[in-house]
């Protein structure tokens, strides 16, 4: 949940959060441009606790992960006061918090394409996400037009 230092909580903040705990879900609250001047760290924290309250979260659900970052910097930290030099800290509390997909190993590779591009070099490049099967970094496939089999 991407909260800005200056503003607190948005109108938008309201909903997202409110479809994530409709879910379940645990949520990393994630505190950006906290090195404007005008940054309010703890009010933007209290009003985000409050936002959990006030939409019926669950005790275990309001004692949500908080990452302070700059975006525009690239910097992030655990505390206000001391971020690192890159976005580290960020990335681990999301690979810590966030659950991981579920994906059906065995079985044919099942890709969802979201975006496709065009490499002058490669030709088509589809971005997706492994719904089934296992793909590596940088391994081809092709789709064959027509028949249902991928071939690697």
């Amino acid at each position: 949940l991407l909260v800005d230092c200056v503003e607190g909580p948005m109108p938008q903040t309201r909903f997202v959060l409110k479809k994530a705990l409709e879910l379940g879900i645990r949520v990393l609250v994630v505190v950006n441009k906290i090195d404007r001047p005008a940054a309010r760290p703890d009010y933007v924290i209290d009003h985000t606790f409050e936002l959990f309250c006030d939409l019926g979260a669950p005790d275990d659900l309001c004692d949500f992960p908080v990452v302070y970052c700059s975006g525009m910097r690239g910097v992030a930290g655990m505390e206000p006061e001391e971020l690192s030099e890159d976005l580290g800290p960020l990335f681990e509390s999301i690979l810590r918090e966030v659950p991981p997909p579920r994906v059906v190993v065995d079985g044919p590779t099942q890709v969802l394409v979201t975006s496709i591009d065009f490499d002058p070099h490669k030709g088509r490049i589809a971005i997706g996400r492994v719904g089934a099967g296992t793909m590596k970094r940088g391994e081809y496939a092709v789709v064959k037009p027509g028949s249902e089999r991928v071939v690697n």
